[in-house]
């Protein structure tokens, strides 16, 4: 018996390796290769897959997004083909329903493929969705945000785009906050907890109530008699940091 099969993935060389992994399965007749979610979501519909290799980083639609989006009555099985680490994919590892991790090996597909063939053979379609419901919540929950990389700032009748990897820290000044780089300060008319969403916690770190620090350039952190910390940043600018945040830089 043959297994309709859609391989959906932005990365042509993702798409190529699924392709010649699959050749070697009689099984599997691939029905369609798409470049992202929503091209995906339109041959699912039209194509009714078996089995669906899907990528979770996709423009225009991600892989949950998609995923989501699907009649529930004509469930394809889904295989997430993603670039999250070891702890988050151990948890899913006995589950027939499977992950492959970017880059896999053709070990590594045999055992993911043939968890689907036993699946497809065992299993009616219908059943599969409290299995996709749980792999759903599970990928939302480990899902990375977007953070921007560039920040756009007004100067006079100019707009400046500065990297947000060249942000040395961020300081609340009345109305505005001040983004400082090693070579220019500049002014943006935002609330410094508005700007810090836009920030990746693992890099940017609030160390005040009115100042946030990329960890990147800080040099050493002092501690005071009252609680406080010196923050020593590599240029050897000090910044305060009050007790309420230590935990945020001191474990």
């Amino acid at each position: 018996m043959t297994y309709k099969v859609l391989i959906a993935d932005d990365e042509s060389i993702a798409r190529e390796i699924l392709q010649k992994q699959l050749q070697d399965y009689p099984q599997a007749q691939v029905v369609a290769v798409c470049k992202n979610g929503k091209e995906a979501l339109a041959s699912i519909d039209k194509h009714q897959p078996d089995l669906v290799f899907l990528d979770i980083q996709m423009p225009e639609l991600n892989g949950i997004e998609l995923a989501k989006s699907l009649n529930t009555d004509k469930l394809p099985l889904i295989i997430f083909v993603t670039a999250f680490d070891n702890y988050a994919l151990q948890a899913f590892e006995a589950n027939a329903i499977d992950y492959l991790l970017k880059p896999f090996d053709k070990e590594r597909f045999d055992k993911t493929f043939q968890k689907a063939l036993k699946q497809l053979q065992l299993t009616n379609k219908q059943d599969l969705t409290p299995i996709f419901d749980k792999y759903s919540q599970f990928f939302q929950q480990f899902a990375q945000p977007n953070y921007p990389e560039i920040v756009t700032v007004k100067d006079g009748g100019r707009i400046q785009l500065l990297k947000t990897a060249d942000l040395i820290y961020i300081e609340a000044e009345g109305n505005y906050i001040c983004l400082q780089t090693e070579k220019s300060k500049h002014l943006l008319y935002e609330t410094l907890s508005s700007f810090e969403q836009k920030l990746n916690p693992k890099t940017f770190v609030r160390i005040h109530r009115s100042t946030i620090v990329n960890i990147n350039f800080i040099k050493e952190i002092q501690s005071h008699f009252n609680g406080d910390y010196s923050v020593i940043l590599k240029n050897t600018k000090v910044l305060r940091m009050s007790r309420n945040y230590k935990e945020n830089l001191i474990h």
